[in-house]
């Protein structure tokens, strides 16, 4: 019996770490965006390009919904 509940603690452990690591990967990957985002709104605006704005506008908000999905995510387990 001592036997099974260590191989499940050990299985527990590793999808805890695959967790954290996958979390961690979609906040980083998910800052980038939202400085690539910035950078390129910025750069469209000063070109008054809107088509490049409005392709700006949708990294930023997906760049804020991988950062705020990892944080509720962390936040709930």
């Amino acid at each position: 019996m001592g036997n099974m509940v260590l191989a499940a603690a050990s299985y527990t452990k590793a999808i805890t770490s695959l967790k954290s690591v996958l979390l961690t990967l979609g906040s980083a990957i998910g800052a980038v965006m939202l400085v690539y985002g910035g950078i390129k709104f910025a750069m469209a605006f000063r070109q008054m390009d809107q088509q490049g704005e409005h392709q700006a506008v949708y990294s930023v908000v997906a760049g804020g919904v991988l950062v705020g999905l990892s944080a509720l995510i962390t936040a709930l387990t």
